[in-house]
């Protein structure tokens, strides 16, 4: 294929691109060929057996940092390992210290730390599900880079002892707050590292780091009308109205009277086929909790992709699995962060589209 028909689009990754196991093993190779001392760049590249010019030197240096081994970067020309990495590398005969520091090491990349947080103390669910999940609340993960940030994370998880198998269930162990955390977020290279192929006229845009585009996108939306459904006026709900209005999105309020008889599932199967927002907070929530979210089962079983759906981020009490990964939780108190989320939303579902000039 012609060159000139492909593009190139860099991932931001910030986590680091190989596992942990196989991060421990380039690092030893510097404990055991150079006695764990500083050593030139040029050496270690010939320690490696990679060019230190290459891509390949860039993403062992970078996978080093970002697991706290080391702080050197690509340029960086004496590298030294940190005590973390000699703890590793050189451990002593206590099998604890080991674990210990294996568990240091694979929390310290921000977005891993997320991931074994969101389901600490919890059987791991489906695949699906927990792409699904982790591409809404681990902000730097796209459906670019989902399967190999997962593939890496359990991998690390299950050498760490993060996670635990038993049969073909598997558990992320509950997470010891003894463990001296201390993330290199301000080392990350921001050279991006990696690449892939696409083509020209499907660049499939990295929407949630639109803020990192140099040319200020412009937001068109490609519907002329939305429908919102509701329960309560609450702060969440103005701050969707808001959110609309700025894009100039025209919206329908449709008010959802939850009775006896539930709801009125006629009209909200009628609404399958539109562009709608279905705000689930219900600050009124009684004994009947059960029947409610019966009901919110068979409407979310009955609407498409092009229903996003909406809950309160403190206030969230979903009892639906499927539905809990599927929401999204705005916080009421923090305004510009859940606007940007919805618009983040937005153009995932093709709502909207974004425009470089």
């Amino acid at each position: 294929m012609n060159n000139d028909l492909i593009k190139r689009k860099r991932i931001f990754r910030g986590y680091p691109k190989d596992t942990l196991e196989n991060t421990i093993v380039d690092a030893k190779i510097i404990e055991e060929q150079n006695a764990g001392f500083s050593i030139k760049k040029r050496s270690l590249g010939k320690l490696w057996g990679v060019s230190v010019r290459s891509s390949y030197y860039t993403e062992k240096i970078n996978n080093m940092r970002l697991y706290g081994l080391t702080d050197a970067k690509r340029d960086t020309e004496i590298i030294n390992l940190t005590d973390l990495c000699k703890e590793i590398v050189d451990p002593t005969d206590a099998p604890e210290q080991l674990s210990r520091v294996l568990k240091e090491s694979a929390l310290t990349p921000t977005p891993f730390k997320e991931f074994y947080e969101l389901y600490q103390a919890k059987k791991l669910p489906s695949y699906d599900s927990i792409k699904r999940l982790v591409l809404e609340k681990i902000n730097i993960i796209t459906k670019d880079t989902i399967d190999e940030f997962l593939e890496i994370v359990i991998s690390n998880g299950l050498f760490s002892n993060l996670i635990s198998e038993d049969g073909d269930n598997r558990f992320v162990n509950q997470l010891d707050n003894n463990i001296s955390l201390s993330p290199k977020v301000d080392n990350i290279d921001l050279s991006f590292s990696g690449e892939i192929d696409s083509n020209v006229g499907n660049p499939d845009l990295p929407v949630n780091k639109i803020s990192r585009l140099d040319n200020r996108p412009t937001l068109l939306p490609k519907t002329n009308e939305i429908n919102l459904m509701y329960f309560e006026d609450t702060d969440i709900f103005d701050v969707v109205k808001s959110t609309l209005n700025l894009l100039g999105i025209q919206f329908s309020l449709q008010k959802i009277v939850f009775g006896e008889s539930g709801f009125d599932f006629n009209f909200i199967k009628s609404q399958s086929e539109l562009n709608s927002i279905f705000i689930l907070n219900n600050n009124n929530l009684n004994i009947e909790n059960k029947k409610y979210w019966m009901h919110i089962g068979m409407v979310f079983g009955h609407l498409n992709e092009k229903c996003i759906f909406i809950d309160s981020k403190s206030n969230s009490n979903i009892e639906i699995d499927d539905l809990d990964s599927e929401v999204l939780k705005l916080d009421g108190n923090n305004v510009s962060q859940s606007k940007l989320l919805l618009i983040l939303r937005l153009i995932e579902r093709s709502v909207i589209e974004v425009n470089i000039k």
